[in-house]
């Protein structure tokens, strides 16, 4: 008896017409007989498993069609009627239902919050932090499919959707929303200085907020930051190229003494440490969703104007629901400056995440391919929730800020 499990399900080295007979029956356009593959394929239920068999045939050169290589066929015909087929009884198909029921069972195991289209971590208990906290979570309907790239290196799809690495529901990690939202508030804090609306010193201050929100500035941040500030200063590059040179040495000057000044500013408000690591004061919580689709992107060729070779990308389809959660803890607060001081300042934290969010959920987009308008969310406000320890008017500060009443 094969214990290991690609030994005894081995998809690659099936004849080639067996090869078809199965992807038909796992995708159930036909009821391949077990006879046909010699393997007792029937015994393997679970979606999730058969689409990781579906993988092995990305290394197969055989034809299933006379036009589709299998690998081919499977990412195509096969997957489209994989995610998409249905009936009176069952509109939503056997996948997806496998994805409702799959997501209602990991909750159920990880004791989350159940709401009537998806489920999600619980708010978080302001009681247990100190004073200034807040959490914001956010319930949203996709209106543009989102996109992103997981972390396994074999599958039946060049460009699968993030899935959880245990029940395998698509979902966006923490550290992907915070990036998202990171993202977000620096673009508007760069568009707001290149247009004139704040001052050196007000791009300086935010600045300062966004490094004690989201911590440590990674992933060349510093660098792109540095550059506008500079950029601000010394003007834009000028069209005589005799004059270019000067410009170019005064601009690469101006960006070092940029990064001087944020550093001598981080090091008065103590949030440059001997460790490294310093995460901020925001902590994201992940968002699952319980829906799978395809998204097809056909390169034309510039002469012919046809499209030869589609790409696919596993997507979560628009009309999907999710929930955005996250919690602010002022932990480099706690014993330092009056409850007043503290309070500002969350609630001064609290606006500028509002407008980040909104900026993030409704304009930018999460996730893959945002410029071209992937990712973007309608946002159910009557289903949201703001809470703060400390202070009562939490959610007014959040949607006054949210509407740019502030």
């Amino acid at each position: 008896m094969k214990r290991e499990f690609w030994a005894e399900f081995d998809v690659y080295s099936l004849p080639q017409n067996q090869k078809r007979g199965l992807i038909d029956y796992f995708a159930q356009q036909s009821e391949a007989s077990q006879s046909a593959s010699g393997r007792d394929w029937f015994r393997i239920k679970d979606p999730a498993v058969q689409q990781a068999l579906f993988a092995q045939l990305l290394a197969s050169e055989d034809k299933c069609t006379k036009r589709d290589k299998c690998k081919d066929y499977a990412k195509g015909t096969a997957l489209q009627h994989w995610y998409y087929a249905g009936n009176l009884q069952n509109p939503r198909g056997d996948f997806q239902r496998f994805l409702c029921q799959r997501l209602r069972w990991m909750g159920h195991i990880l004791s989350l919050a159940n709401h009537h289209d998806t489920v999600s971590p619980l708010f978080p208990d302001l009681i247990l932090f100190p004073p200034g906290s807040w959490a914001v979570q956010i319930h949203f309907t996709l209106r543009k499919p989102y996109l992103s790239k997981d972390d396994v290196d074999f599958y039946i799809l060049d460009n699968p959707v993030k899935k959880e690495w245990v029940f395998k529901v698509p979902y966006v990690a923490p550290s992907q929303w915070k990036g998202a939202l990171r993202s977000a508030m620096i673009r508007d804090l760069a568009s707001k200085l290149e247009n004139g609306e704040i001052t050196e010193e007000q791009f300086i201050v935010e600045r300062l907020r966004l490094y004690r929100l989201f911590g440590n500035e990674k992933d060349g941040t510093a660098e792109f930051l540095n550059r506008i500030l500079a950029l601000h200063r010394v003007g834009p590059k000028p069209k005589n190229e005799s004059e270019e040179k000067n410009w170019q040495e005064k601009f690469r000057n101006e960006i070092k003494k940029v990064e001087e000044e944020f550093k001598q500013r981080l090091k008065e408000k103590k949030y440059l440490r001997k460790v490294e690591g310093f995460q901020g004061c925001l902590h994201f919580y992940p968002t699952f969703f319980d829906r799978i689709g395809l998204e097809i992107i056909n390169p034309h060729d510039r002469e012919t104007g046809a499209g030869k070779n589609p790409i696919y990308f596993e997507c979560v389809p628009a009309g999907t629901s999710g929930v955005f959660t996250v919690l602010y803890v002022p932990l480099d607060r706690v014993g330092k400056g009056s409850p007043e001081e503290i309070e500002q300042e969350a609630k001064a934290d609290l606006e500028a995440v509002a407008k980040g969010i909104r900026a993030m959920l409704t304009e930018y987009g999460f996730g893959a391919k945002t410029s071209s308008g992937y990712g973007v969310a309608e946002v159910i406000k009557e289903e949201s929730t703001i809470k703060a320890k400390g202070f009562s008017e939490a959610e007014e500060i959040f949607w006054e800020a949210w509407n740019g009443k502030s």
